[in-house]
C-alpha cells in the first residue's frame, strides 16, 4: 500500500507501517502496524517551529517509516518508538503509542548535529541499526 501525507489535513490520516520486528522487539502492545498523524500534530509542528523541515520531508515520511537507518526508545518514554533517518539531514520521527487509538507520529524536526547525536546514542544503547530488528 502506497501513503501519501497531506499537510493541509484536518483528519487523521495513516501515514505508513512500522515493521513487525520493531514492534515486536520492544514489545509494544498496539492493535495494528498503522501510524496515524493526527491534525493536531500538524499544529504542534508549526508552534514548535518544526514546520519547515516536515515539508521538506513529508512525502518521504512513509518510507521512513518503513524503512528506517536506526531505530530506538526514548528511556523516558518506554511506549515510544524514535524513527532516524539519514537523508540530507539527520531526521527524527518520534511515535508513541496510545493502546486505545494505535501508533502516531508525535513530532518531526532535523536533528542539530545529528551525526554526533546519533553515535552518542548508538554508544548508549538507546538506538540501534534497523538491522539489528530484523530476523
Amino acid at each position: 500500500m502506497t501513503y501519501q501525507i497531506n499537510p493541509t489535513s484536518t483528519e487523521t490520516q495513516i501515514i505508513g507501517l512500522v515493521p513487525q520486528c520493531i514492534i515486536d522487539y520492544y514489545s509494544l502492545k498496539c492493535a495494528s502496524a498503522e501510524v496515524y498523524l493526527p491534525p493536531g500534530v500538524l499544529k504542534h509542528l508549526k508552534k514548535r517551529g518544526h514546520w519547515d523541515d516536515f515539508i521538506k520531508y513529508y512525502e518521504d515520511i512513509p518510507a521512513m517509516i518503513a524503512l528506517p537507518d536506526y531505530v530506538g526508545q526514548n528511556p523516558k518514554e518506554p511506549h515510544t518508538i524514535e524513527i532516524y533517518k539519514v537523508i540530507a539531514d539527520h531526521v527524527i520521527l518520534p511515535i508513541k503509542l496510545n493502546e486505545a487509538d494505535g501508533m502516531f507520529m508525535s513530532s518531526f524536526y532535523i536533528l542539530d548535529n545529528g551525526a554526533d547525536k546519533i553515535a552518542k546514542r548508538l554508544r548508549t544503547g538507546r538506538l540501534h541499526p534497523y538491522s539489528h530488528f530484523k530476523p
